[in-house]
């Protein structure tokens, strides 16, 4: 795992090259970027003029799906470590009314009780696990009482062969793959788990993508 300094480097300068291509690729055997990014946003309710957080947010992926589905009264901030990643972000159609700050999702700077919803889209299998509940602790303290977090995230799929194919596809098999240790802990404590340390209620998790990914949820 990269510490903030290194990571910030690294996709400030290499990945945000290529990430939008990446994930082209991963979501690839499922439909696509667009359809499976809309399939994970699905099952998650919004009422009009939520405040919503996307921690996290790379190059704005997840936020143009999100804004699909909060409307256009919602009031939406993407926050990412790494500015290299945001300047893509910036430059996406459906983002012009997204406001992007550049931030620590682990300190936010936020005031408490703040967010209806945040989002963390697809990270937190790259943090140790310390990290992971720091995340998890702040974006509950930003959120209002019965406010959600939203966690999308990769996942075990029961079958033998999913679990081969995504091993191969995600490229787990990679011997400098620095994020296979972080999301092999994800996987071993339990995203839910961990959700429900964090101090969430009511949580609940649904499997996407026939496994391969899971949306948890909890709340406030």
């Amino acid at each position: 795992m990269l510490n903030r300094k290194s990571y910030r480097w690294f996709y400030d300068n290499i990945h945000c090259r290529y990430y939008d291509l990446l994930m082209k690729y991963c979501f690839l055997p499922f439909g696509g970027e667009g359809k499976c990014r809309g399939e994970l946003i699905a099952p998650i309710d919004f009422s009009p003029g939520e405040r919503v957080l996307d921690m996290c947010c790379g190059t704005g992926g997840a936020t143009l799906a999100i804004a699909r589905r909060a409307g256009e009264t919602s009031g939406i901030i993407g926050m990412d470590l790494s500015s290299g990643q945001l300047r893509r972000a910036k430059k996406k159609r459906g983002l012009s009314k997204v406001r992007f700050l550049e931030g620590d999702a682990a300190s936010t700077g936020f005031e408490g009780g703040h967010f209806d919803k945040v989002f963390i889209t697809h990270a937190l299998h790259e943090m140790q696990r310390q990290t992971r509940l720091e995340v998890l602790t702040e974006a509950r303290r930003i959120l209002k009482d019965k406010g959600r977090v939203i966690v999308l995230e990769l996942d075990n799929p029961e079958s033998v062969f999913l679990r081969l194919f995504a091993g191969f596809w995600f490229f787990y098999w990679l011997p400098f793959n620095v994020e296979t240790p972080t999301r092999r802990d994800m996987l071993k404590h339990g995203l839910v788990n961990e959700v429900r340390e964090a101090g969430f209620q009511k949580v609940r998790k649904i499997s996407k993508l026939r496994g391969v990914c899971q949306v948890v949820e909890g709340e406030k």
